[in-house]
């Protein structure tokens, strides 16, 4: 077969993109070529990458040394989706600005393969909505947990179960900052700013560790899950900027670490299909395997009827990691299933269902600053008994009469609204220094 034949049997790519995952792709792509032909039956062909800036891409993929010509890049996006030989588009510029040429690679029947969480979060139910009017797909299991098959494992593994939960850790920099504070003993602050020189934390973390970058993933995996439409905008987060030192310790004391993790179950007492989507620092009992995902590692554990609990952990981000499932994604579609099966699977579909955060029981861990004086603790209990509060266990280290000294209980389960309603209280009795700390303890895998 002639070099010319083989180009025009193949299989045109296009790609909005060249930053550090596109890169990453245009290798894969340049150094697997002959195995992703074998295992298409066709090669796959990077025609043209669009970019803002077309001799930043050229430098860059000068550096590469794969052979990339320079007039392959040009900043005309719009010219490039429309070309005739490039039959699928690869987006991996991110951010919401990517709608309108996703939606144009779309209405012209062309499936793209994308890793933007939050333009799916945001618009998922529309474009997908588009891609099955135009005979497309949309292929994105590099939006979620970077090169861990979460998406895959969720449509199709799991596809005999109903899935009764996840819990994931879906943000590596809060991972890494965890991981340092707790391993090394590193302030927040610390560990943020080593992050950030190692280029797990950008030079604005605000997305990641206010718990939006999680609550964005969990959005798409929910829906998937449940075959809902999700509002990002309605999922209750809360980051890890308040945590210190003291928490880590205590928790270690008591047995547990503490991760920022992304949850959703369902609420068996909710109208209709009800679900219950939040993203916290929770308490994770040493002995479960979240417990031991450390540094930028993500993790999901998913909670089918029918498996029980299985537990998916790998890099949730980085170049290769990220391209390898971009590039996976591309071979899915160009050998056909996914196509099929995306125009059947239960995504989003504008079907909605309520979101539900206050009301979910739970078991929580309290920490107090509480006056080491003859009946504060006295005042506590009663607070929390005439609240319906019942406690597991308390921990309070010995001071001297009169000191302020960290006093930790956890408790059985109670409902969120109930448990914040009691600390209200607690926080006006004047044994009572400044406001507490309250952290949901994780009994997922029980």
């Amino acid at each position: 077969m002639s070099e010319s034949s083989t180009q025009s049997e193949a299989i045109g790519l296009g790609m909005i993109g060249f930053g550090t995952v596109g890169q990453g792709v245009a290798q894969l792509l340049h150094e697997q070529a002959a195995v992703y032909a074998a295992r298409v039956g066709r090669p796959l062909v990077l025609r043209q990458v669009a970019v803002r800036d077309v001799g930043k891409a050229q430098a860059a993929a000068a550096a590469l040394d794969i052979g990339l010509d320079p007039k392959m890049f040009t900043a005309d996006v719009d010219a490039m989706i429309d070309r005739d030989d490039v039959a699928m588009v690869i987006e991996v510029a991110g951010g919401l600005a990517m709608r309108g040429p996703v939606e144009r690679s779309l209405t012209r029947g062309k499936s793209v393969v994308t890793a933007n969480k939050s333009l799916l979060a945001a618009a998922g139910s529309s474009l997908f909505a588009t891609a099955r009017e135009h005979d497309a797909a949309i292929a994105f299991e590099a939006s979620c947990g970077g090169g861990i098959p979460i998406v895959t494992s969720l449509l199709f593994g799991l596809g005999a179960n109903r899935i009764e939960a996840m819990v994931g850790i879906l943000n590596g920099t809060c991972n890494y900052i965890l991981t340092a504070m707790t391993q090394r003993g590193q302030s927040y602050d610390a560990a943020l700013a080593e992050a950030q020189e190692k280029g797990f934390a950008e030079a604005d973390p605000t997305l990641d560790i206010s718990g939006r970058d999680a609550a964005e993933k969990l959005a798409i995996l929910a829906s998937l899950a449940y075959g809902i439409e999700i509002d990002v905008d309605s999922i209750p987060c809360e980051g890890i900027d308040r945590l210190d030192l003291e928490n880590i310790a205590l928790a270690a004391e008591m047995g547990y670490d503490i991760k920022l993790l992304a949850i959703a179950q369902r609420y068996e007492d909710g109208p209709g299909d009800a679900v219950s989507l939040r993203v916290e620092p929770c308490f994770v009992d040493q002995d479960m395997p979240l417990s031991d995902v450390h540094g930028s590692f993500n993790a999901l554990s998913v909670d089918g009827h029918a498996t029980g609990v299985t537990t998916y952990v790998g890099h949730g981000a980085g170049q290769m990691p990220t391209a390898s499932a971009v590039v996976s994604d591309v071979l899915n579609v160009a050998n056909g299933w996914y196509g099929q099966a995306f125009a059947r699977l239960g995504a989003p579909t504008g079907r909605t269902a309520p979101v539900v955060t206050d009301e979910l029981k739970g078991r929580f861990f309290v920490r107090l600053n509480m006056v080491d004086a003859p009946g504060a603790m006295a005042k506590v209990a009663t607070v929390l008994g005439e609240s319906g509060i019942n406690l597991s266990s308390i921990l309070q280290h010995e001071a001297a009469a009169g000191q302020v000294v960290p006093v930790v209980v956890t408790t059985h389960e109670v409902d969120r609204s109930a448990m914040d309603a009691a600390l209200a209280k607690i926080e006006s009795l004047r044994v009572i220094a400044g406001r507490a700390t309250c952290l949901r303890v994780l009994d997922f895998e029980d």
